[in-house]
C-alpha cells in the first residue's frame, strides 16, 4: 500500500505488554458512545483472549495544548472507582489505576492548519516526553480526511508521518484506513452529515485499527458489533487488517 514511514513497529510495542491506556482527544473519539467501548467490544469478541483497561478524557473541538495531560497522568482518582450498573448499581473499588499507554490526537485540521501545524509538532514532542517521562507509552492517532476531501490524506500524512519519526513514536494509522476504505467502498458511509465525524460504521473502524495495532493482530472473524450489518462489519475488519500489516510490516 506504502512504504512503511517510521522506524518504530508494532512489534516493539507488542513487547511492552500493553494492559492499560488513557484515551486524551476530542469529538473524534467520544462520537458513537466513544471510541473506547468499540475497542472493548473487539477486546471482548476476538479470539487472543486480551484484556485491556481503558479511560477516555475528551473535551470537543480540543487541541492538544487544551488538555493538561500533567494533571491527568498524575490524578490517581481517575479510575479509582465503577458503579455497576447492569449489577445493582454494586461500587466497586479500583486498586490499579495504572497507565501502560497514552493515545492521544490533536484537532482534525490541526496538524495542517498553516496557523495550528507548529503547535501540533510542539504538542506532539510535549506529549511524548511527558508520558516517556512517567514510563508510560507515547502512541499519536492518525485522524481522517474529511468525507468531501480525500485528497487530505496526503497532507495528513506528511505531518504525522513526520511527528512520528522526529519523536519515534508509536503512530496508529486510522487516517489510512479511512481513506482505503472510502476509496474501495463508497456505498458505505463513515462520516455523520458533516462529513467530518464518524458514523458508527467509521468508530468501529478506527476501533479495529487501534485494536490492530496495539496487539499485531487480525480482527477479521471477530464478532461484529451491533447496529453494524454483518457484512459492513467484515469488510471493516479486512480494511483495517490490511492497513495494520501494511503500515508495520
Amino acid at each position: 500500500m506504502f512504504a512503511n514511514p517510521i522506524a518504530v513497529s508494532n512489534k516493539v510495542l507488542e513487547s511492552k505488554n500493553i494492559k492499560s491506556v488513557m484515551y486524551v482527544g476530542n469529538s473524534f473519539f467520544y462520537y458513537n458512545n466513544s471510541l473506547h467501548n468499540h475497542v472493548s467490544s473487539i477486546v471482548k469478541n476476538h479470539s487472543s483472549n486480551k484484556t485491556l483497561r481503558q479511560r477516555s478524557i475528551t473535551i470537543n473541538g480540543s487541541s492538544l495544548s487544551w488538555h493538561p495531560i500533567n494533571a491527568y497522568l498524575e490524578n490517581k482518582n481517575i479510575g479509582s472507582f465503577t458503579i455497576d450498573t447492569a449489577n445493582n448499581n454494586e461500587y466497586k473499588q479500583v486498586e490499579d489505576t495504572s497507565i501502560d499507554a497514552v493515545i492521544f490526537m490533536d484537532c482534525s485540521l490541526c496538524p495542517i492548519h498553516p496557523k495550528t501545524k507548529k503547535d501540533f509538532h510542539k504538542n506532539v514532542t510535549k506529549y511524548t516526553n511527558i508520558i516517556r517521562s512517567r514510563g508510560m507509552e507515547p502512541i499519536l492517532f492518525m485522524s481522517w480526511p474529511y468525507k468531501n476531501k480525500p485528497l487530505m490524506i496526503e497532507e495528513l500524512r506528511e505531518e504525522f508521518f513526520k511527528a512520528a519519526k522526529i519523536n519515534n513514536i508509536f503512530l496508529i494509522p486510522v487516517g489510512e484506513a479511512f481513506y482505503t476504505f472510502q476509496k474501495k467502498y463508497p456505498e458505505i458511509n463513515l462520516y455523520t452529515d458533516d462529513f467530518r465525524h464518524p458514523s458508527k460504521e467509521g468508530t468501529y473502524l478506527a476501533a479495529a485499527v487501534t485494536f490492530g495495532s496495539l496487539f499485531n493482530l487480525d480482527v477479521t472473524g471477530t464478532k461484529g458489533i451491533k447496529g453494524i450489518n454483518a457484512d459492513v462489519a467484515h469488510k471493516i475488519h479486512k480494511i483495517a487488517d490490511s492497513t495494520v500489516q501494511s503500515f508495520f510490516n
